[in-house]
């Protein structure tokens, strides 16, 4: 006897299957993602790991003695460009900050 008076073979029964089957292949997808996010993160937790033992490399120029001398400016030169930045003040040409500042990273650039 059947209880919700349903006949063997009935569309119902068939919809029930298809849904219980496409349920359990949602399910077997959640699970292969999972274990998917947890094999990619033991491996950037590797990877960090590896990359703390290894020391620290850093880029590096190095300048000569003679780069380093031409670079720096001589106190004199250095005192040129800032009487010249004083006068230019003085004569009101560098009314504006703007003014100003390009004027000081011209004395600084040299």
């Amino acid at each position: 006897m059947n209880i919700h008076s349903r006949q063997a073979g009935d569309p119902h029964d068939s919809f029930e299957q298809q849904q219980r089957a496409l349920i359990d292949a949602s399910r077997a997808l959640v699970r292969a993602a999972r274990q998917d996010l947890a094999a990619a993160a033991a491996e950037r937790k590797l990877r960090l790991s590896e990359a703390r033992q290894q020391p620290e490399r850093r880029d590096e120029i190095r300048l000569s003695a003679a780069a380093i001398e031409a670079s720096a400016s001589s106190p004199a030169e250095r005192e040129a460009r800032i009487e010249e930045l004083a006068a230019a003040h003085r004569m009101e040409r560098l009314h504006t900050p703007e003014r100003i500042e390009r004027a000081a990273q011209r004395l600084l650039e040299g």
